[in-house]
């Protein structure tokens, strides 16, 4: 007699409590009345997940009954241990197995490595992503440990994905009966069988792999009779709650192993085939599972060519669809994860998948899902790192990888709406610049930067700040451009503002001509002259620090002066002419910035502009030291130096920024009149200043000019030391690098033979 499976039980029960017949459950889910039938009396035991999913749509299930429905189907019947030895059949090792030298190297120095006397030999509990390669990874692992151990493997699979995986003594029992000439009759219980397994393998040892683990509470009582043999345990989870174990992790291939891979799985590819596989390879995530199924649907397909299949991945919709290859399908191993997923994380997963770029953090994930529970989001989130779904990076940031972000989509697509899609990624858009402006607040003097913002995150601080600035701006800067192409226009140009002090401390982003340009157009179509006016001299400034077009950059400051005027705006009036002046003394014409920046100095007076007239007054004296005015222009500086010290805010960031300027010109122009101490003295303050400023592009280029002064002043030690130092802050192969290396042999020059001047000559200071 055929016995109801749980499922068929669950959904009788369903069905019944609502009064539901057969026929009108078929009406409601368009499953035929058979098909239920069948299911309810145990006669099918395998239903499809859309007949699930069917199902549940007409039982009108909430999430955590569906959760509990799905759980139900996906359980299978067990045969019986009396007959069959659970898991017992061992995956045969791979011939094409490709890459993991270092992950093997390490997982045999666990298991074959000399140990410490009186220590036993720990477990290896290798974990990982859906389709990593883990169980084929441990079979590799075991046969190259062979010839160190010569044991044989016992496996056993245990069903971690299964509603109802093996207990610990049902596995114990598969075990055993592996061992050779073991007693088949089934342990009474865990002594019992501790007793008959340390028996048999202390005259017999074997290797064991403990494969698909389910949870810690699976395999504790194993690890613990399995006690000082080789086992390698396997599983999605990390089961971080062990005791005693090593891990290895598993991630992607590195990529010249993936094109390896696939040259071993695809007889018709060649060495010029190495670029199409190469973005075969960064499509497929470099999984080694999804690797495969391309490989494999080339290889049995003797007409095409890599780029054929390339041709198709690039331009699927649903990459996913492509990555089956028979029975392997990339698709349904991520499926097996991503049902383990109670409903409130599935749909954590699904939102998430709406960010882009390389890393994300907790808040993003959670303004994503709209929850102002931040600690059950990265609760969610380690769980989601856990199971292998996501890949935890270190300082709060995860990454979620192509493939399970494409699966997640499909997943959001089928469970909600395109338009509420649309909203919540307008609503992220929204978060990531509302956070971004609340950020640049800490550098912007006319904000207020712990008051409400209109969206978005608060800062503890101005550090907090600068970092969430420099990590997210692979999230907010498409953002920005999406809110400009959107024609938000008063969101781009409130957002611009607010970056534009820091932009003076983050110059290496290389992306602020664009930044600022896409503001000065939104602040056009807003007919609001003052905020054109302000983002042209943004921009202007983008084109002398960062594009280096300092012709452009005078015609941009020439725009910015008549948007200022048509606004009757004396201080942007100011800034203008101060973006005029400055651009023309970097080009050497400096009758045009004299004229400049006097006009900048009278309009910043004009509108009482004191940031804006220190730094003009910088400018003119700027003028006059290329003019070879060096002391008028050194008594100048100083005394905008002390003016700003002694101003109400002298540690803002524009103060900081303007007393930074003041002393790279005062250390060129002490350096010209011979007053080297003085020049030492004052790039010593600077380098400080610029450090403040946690500004790398600052301090490297005071230190240029410091290790001059300190060449003058005969101080040749000193300055080897600021070299080493500037050397270590660039790294190797840096272009700058250079110019600190030819420090010590300039010194050596100038200690034989007093070369002085053309030492001098050879650090430049730009």
């Amino acid at each position: 007699m055929i016995e109801p499976s749980p499922f068929g039980r669950l959904l009788r029960s369903l069905r019944v409590g609502q009064n539901l017949t057969l026929e009108a459950l078929a009406s409601r889910s368009g499953v035929s009345v058979r098909t239920i039938g069948d299911l309810e009396r145990g006669a099918s035991a395998s239903p499809q997940r859309r007949t699930v999913d069917a199902l549940a749509d007409g039982l009108g299930l909430d999430a955590t009954d569906r959760h509990a429905f799905l759980r139900a189907a996906r359980s299978r019947p067990r045969a019986s241990l009396e007959t069959d030895g659970p898991g017992a059949i061992s995956p045969a090792r791979v011939f094409d197995f490709s890459g993991r030298a270092d992950e093997i190297d390490e997982a045999l120095t666990v298991l074959c490595g000399p140990l410490p006397a009186g220590e036993l030999r720990p477990a290896l509990v290798i974990s990982g992503a859906p389709g990593i390669g883990k169980t084929t990874a441990a079979i590799e692992i075991l046969e190259r440990g062979k010839p160190s151990t010569d044991l044989p493997v016992v496996f056993l699979g245990l069903d971690g994905f299964s509603a109802s995986p093996l207990s610990p003594l049902q596995a114990m029992t598969g075990l055993l009966r592996q061992l050779p000439g073991a007693e088949q009759r089934p342990p009474a219980d865990l002594a019992e069988a501790k007793t008959r397994w340390r028996a048999a393998v202390d005259v017999a040892p074997v290797s064991v792999l403990l494969d698909n683990v389910a949870n810690e509470a699976q395999i504790r009582p194993i690890l613990s009779i399995c006690a000082g043999d080789v086992v390698v345990v396997t599983s999605r989870r990390s089961l971080a709650g062990l005791e005693g174990v090593r891990r290895l992790r598993l991630g992607p291939l590195r990529r010249d192993e993936s094109i390896a891979f696939l040259h071993r799985l695809i007889p018709q590819a060649d060495d010029d085939d190495d670029v199409s596989l190469g973005e075969v390879a960064a499509l497929c995530d470099d999984v080694p599972l999804a690797l495969r199924v391309v490989g494999n649907r080339i290889a049995s397909r003797p007409g095409w060519t890599v780029d054929d299949l390339l041709g198709r991945l690039r331009t699927s919709e649903d990459r996913l669809r492509l990555l089956v290859a028979g029975d392997l399908a990339v698709e349904a191993a991520i499926s097996l994860s991503y049902d383990e997923l109670d409903p409130r994380t599935a749909a954590l997963f699904r939102w998430i998948s709406l960010i882009d770029g390389r890393t994300f953090g907790a808040h993003l994930a959670a303004a994503a899902v709209r929850s102002a529970d931040l600690a059950e989001v990265e609760t969610r989130l380690d769980d989601l790192t856990d199971l292998g779904m996501l890949e935890a990076r270190g300082g709060d940031r995860y990454r979620l990888h192509d493939l399970m972000r494409l699966f997640g989509r499909s997943k959001l697509n089928s469970s909600v709406g395109a338009d509420e899609v649309a909203r919540r990624r307008d609503h992220i858009r929204s978060w990531l610049l509302g956070s971004l402006e609340r950020a640049g607040a800490w550098y912007e003097p006319q904000r207020e930067p712990t008051a409400p913002g209109r969206s978005g995150r608060g800062f503890s601080g101005a550090d907090a700040a600068a970092a969430w600035i420099r990590t997210e701006a692979e999230h907010w800067w498409p953002a920005y451009i999406d809110a400009a192409d959107l024609g938000d226009d008063a969101v781009v140009c409130d957002v611009a503002d607010a970056l534009h002090w820091y932009s003076d401390i983050w110059i290496t982003w290389g992306n602020w001509h664009r930044f600022f340009s896409l503001a000065a157009s939104a602040a056009r179509k807003l007919d609001d002259p003052a905020q054109e006016a302000a983002q042209l001299g943004y921009v202007a400034w983008a084109e002398i620090v960062e594009v280096g077009d300092r012709e452009q950059a005078v015609r941009t400051g020439r725009a910015a002066l008549a948007a200022a005027r048509r606004a009757g705006d004396l201080a942007q009036e100011g800034w203008a002419q101060y973006y005029i002046g400055w651009a023309s003394w970097t080009l050497n014409r400096l009758d045009e910035a004299d004229a400049a920046a006097s006009a900048s100095i009278d309009a910043f007076a004009r509108a009482d502009e004191t940031t804006g007239s220190e730094n003009a007054q910088l400018l003119s004296s700027m003028v006059k030291g290329r003019r070879g005015q060096m002391l008028e222009s050194i008594e100048e500086t100083e005394a905008t130096l002390s003016r700003v010290l002694a101003a109400d805010a002298p540690d803002s960031v524009t103060g900081i920024v303007t007393q930074y300027a003041a002393c790279l010109d005062l250390v060129d122009a002490y350096i010209a009149v011979g007053r080297y101490d003085d020049a030492v003295r004052v790039g010593d303050r600077g380098i400080s200043i610029a450090r403040s400023l946690n500004d790398d592009t600052r301090v490297l280029l005071m230190m240029r000019r410091h290790i001059r002064a300190l060449i003058r002043a005969g101080e040749g030690d000193a300055a080897i030391a600021e070299a080493d130092e500037a050397l270590r802050m660039l790294g190797p192969g840096s272009s700058e690098a250079f110019i600190f290396e030819r420090v010590r042999k300039e010194v050596s020059l100038i200690r034989s033979t007093g070369a002085g001047d053309e030492a001098d000559r050879s650090i430049p200071t730009v």
